[in-house]
């Protein structure tokens, strides 16, 4: 509670710093805003964005049958990278309407009906104080719909290879909130690295009638289709 209650301090008392580079004045510089790197277009799956110079799909891909595809702004590389480590592990929230900025274009042709944030277990929401999640949803302008919950907590995901990913979190989440028979749904989460997380949450809200789920993300980290290693910036 202490480092909550300091961190956000200084967020009111502290002159802005890039979470880029440390220089001060924003919190994304406009050096670092243009060192980002799209994953749109050529180089990258055209289902899952991550980074592939192959015909087609990406072997990441199969695993992903419970979602429509993902959508992510940028690479989790150089500035992307350390924009997210500041929101999630040293309480920059600040962060947070700097990199949702970016994020209204990806659902813009998606006619999404519901907005959900990937849940964190609630010991996880006390210890950090927020969902990082959550205030990229409602920094983008979009409404939360609430229902899907995380029931069980699991491990921390970082240096899991897939399977490790998707034994983790499943059974993890479960939706508890009214129908959504037809309706297309977004779920919306800092980065999408396996997809294992936003492919269990997708598995929930189908179950509960959605008719189509997209992931739209901040990042993407990409990682070997072959050996599900982390590709290094």
């Amino acid at each position: 509670m202490i480092r909550r209650a300091a961190a956000a301090a200084a967020d009111l008392l502290y002159p802005l710093r890039c979470a880029g580079c440390g220089s001060f004045g924003s919190v994304l510089c406009e050096a670092c805003a243009e060192s980002l790197r799209r994953v749109a277009g050529p180089g990258h799956c055209p289902f899952c964005a991550a980074a592939w110079d192959g015909e087609g799909n990406c072997p990441r891909c199969f695993h992903m049958h419970q979602l429509e595809g993902v959508r992510a702004s940028f690479e989790m590389a150089g500035a992307a990278r350390r924009l997210i480590h500041a929101l999630k592990y040293q309480h920059y929230r600040s962060a947070a309407p700097a990199m949702a900025a970016f994020m209204p274009a990806l659902a813009a042709d998606l006619a999404v009906d519901r907005f959900f944030a990937v849940p964190l277990h609630r010991s996880r929401v006390r210890e950090r104080g927020f969902n990082q999640s959550s205030l990229l949803l409602g920094h983008a302008g979009w409404v939360p719909s609430p229902g899907l919950e995380r029931v069980r907590k699991t491990q921390r995901q970082v240096g899991q290879r897939l399977g490790e990913r998707r034994a983790n979190v499943a059974g993890a989440f479960e939706y508890r909130g009214e129908r959504l028979d037809g309706l297309t749904v977004a779920l919306i989460d800092d980065v999408v690295t396996t997809g294992a997380t936003a492919v269990e949450c997708a598995r929930a809200l189908k179950d509960a009638g959605a008719r189509a789920v997209w992931a739209i993300a901040f990042a993407r980290a990409s990682y070997h289709p072959q050996t599900s290693e982390p590709i290094d910036d």
